[in-house]
């Protein structure tokens, strides 16, 4: 740049000397310049730096277009500029990024943003960047210093319930506990540790611990090879926890192999956790479990339906009626409620579960039927067809109650919304409604007259962060609204297990 460039040049030299508070207002002056658009070499680099870091997203395109010019004027470092800037814009949209060097976090853990595979390791060494192999290598280091940081420093890092610590286990201990328990899960304090063997590329202990576990070298080189891999976190109120885990395979970019997630036939129960419930196994029901089809006019389509009848079912007794959404994941909640009304620790009354959505071509229709927002009419028609025709035909197939205060709603995750949803919305219908670690959270101008409200049974846990904050936001609205209602936090994550074992007490809570 010439002299002309003068205006640019002072910019850039204030922007760097300047307080971070101050360093905004200066780069919007920046980005007015009209002399911007002549930058070149070392310059054109100087300003994609500033407007990348202190610009906001709004000005990584100029930035990015700056640093590709400074990258083919032969600009040390400009190539790297220019890949951030494409990498942000990038995620920005909702797309991978390209050249890997975006890290987020997760619980403590450095995690490289997903990256799409469109660009070599060739084109990355030419402008500058590490190999996908080098920069992974160099965040599990990262990560395996910054575990064993907090191994050595008691508690929690601020806002967090769990995070990975490292203690540097010998590979014959961990060997020799999988021996003894082929489990593969002990607890140790507040730390629980986890440790399997797989051919695969990574182990990811779902649903609950979404972090992957790190591959232990038999040998003696921790991350070199063999099939032994461990994890190990600290865990907030670990001895109330109950956890449910499986073994999952990763590729390797760290994805659930095939998109899939995987069984869950483990489970870690603290030794203060909530006593386990009863369950019978599916062909030792002493109720009944039927699934049926029901011909929807609202939602021109046909509809599964899984109903549960308990022992002795009379359509004369006009027993309470609990109406349920996800009914083609049911069958463990039936067999917990089967045992419980066999014990006489539930009342008897009528599950009738509708299925989703199946999920086909058009993104999310199970969101879009249970919650609102995201396609009025969906919703709309998915609300005539749960609260009008599957109450009717329930009450003339079974003879359940019409009774408001012998109704219920029930769901979880976004079925928890549907349920609230259903509830607030048809009071006048349903006396309970029961809704499991929502996601939404009340909205504020929202009518809410606790005079007419159903009584609402909520539960989430520690362990699944935004569905837990939205779910305690309904607990302090409905305290705070003198709503009846009953807020049931526990330690564990987004998970079926919490749910399946508190749906019988909820039922008892409501009709016991």
């Amino acid at each position: 740049m010439n002299g002309s460039g003068d205006e640019v040049g002072d910019l850039l030299a204030r922007i760097e000397m300047a307080e971070p508070s101050e360093a905004p207002l200066l780069v919007q002056l920046l980005a007015r310049s009209p002399n911007l658009q002549q930058a070149d070499g070392p310059v054109a680099l100087r300003a994609a730096r500033a407007l990348s870091v202190h610009g906001g997203p709004q000005m990584l395109s100029i930035a990015g277009e700056l640093a590709a010019r400074a990258h083919r004027s032969g600009q040390a470092g400009a190539g790297v500029v220019f890949a951030e800037c494409a990498d942000k814009m990038s995620l920005l949209s909702g797309r991978p990024q390209q050249f890997g060097t975006v890290v987020t976090q997760h619980l403590g853990d450095l995690v490289l943003a997903p990256v799409d595979g469109s660009v070599d390791d060739e084109s990355r060494n030419r402008i500058g960047l590490p190999t996908l192999a080098q920069r992974r290598a160099e965040i599990d280091r990262r990560n395996r210093e910054l575990s064993r940081e907090r191994a050595d420093t008691p508690g929690l890092p601020p806002g967090q319930r769990m995070c990975r610590v490292w203690r540097d286990p010998s590979p014959g201990f961990l060997a020799s506990q999988l021996d003894a328990d082929p489990a593969g899960c002990w607890a140790d304090g507040d730390e629980l540790t986890f440790v399997c063997r797989s051919d695969a590329a990574g182990v990811l202990p779902g649903p609950v611990i979404e972090l992957p576990m790190w591959r232990i070298d038999e040998n003696g080189a921790n991350g070199d090879g063999g099939d032994l891999w461990a994890l190990s976190v600290r865990i907030e109120r670990l001895p109330e926890a109950v956890i449910g885990y499986g073994f999952w395979p990763l590729d390797d970019a760290g994805s659930l192999l095939g998109g899939q997630r995987g069984p869950v036939p483990h489970r870690f129960r603290g030794p203060d956790a909530p006593a386990e419930m009863p369950s019978h196994p599916d062909d030792e029901l002493r109720g009944t479990s039927q699934v049926h089809t029901i011909d929807s006019t609202a939602l021109r389509s046909k509809r599964t339906v899984t109903v549960y009848l308990p022992p002795g079912h009379s359509a004369a007794a006009r027993l309470p009626v609990l109406y349920a959404t996800d009914g083609g994941m049911i069958g463990p909640y039936i067999r917990r409620l089967d045992a419980g009304i066999t014990n006489e620790t539930v009342p008897r009354f009528v599950l009738v579960a509708a299925h989703s959505a199946p999920m086909g071509g058009y993104g999310n229709e199970r969101a879009m039927e249970y919650l609102p927002g995201f396609d009025n009419d969906r919703f709309d028609r998915h609300q005539r067809f749960f609260v009008e025709e599957l109450t009717a035909w329930a009450a003339q197939t079974f003879g359940v109650s019409e009774n408001r205060s012998e109704r219920g709603v029930f769901g979880a995750s976004d079925g928890g919304g549907h349920a609230l949803a259903v509830g607030h919305m048809h009071r006048d219908k349903f006396g309970h409604a029961m809704a499991y670690s929502t996601g939404m959270p009340p909205n504020e101008q929202m009518n809410w007259n606790a005079a007419e409200a159903p009584f609402v049974h909520l539960c989430a846990g520690t362990l699944e962060g935004g569905f837990h904050q939205a779910t305690e936001a309904w607990a302090a609205w409905l305290h705070f609204a003198k709503s009846p209602h009953e807020w049931t936090e526990r330690v564990c994550g987004h998970d079926l297990i919490q749910w399946i074992e508190e749906l019988p007490r909820a039922v008892a809570r409501a009709w016991g």
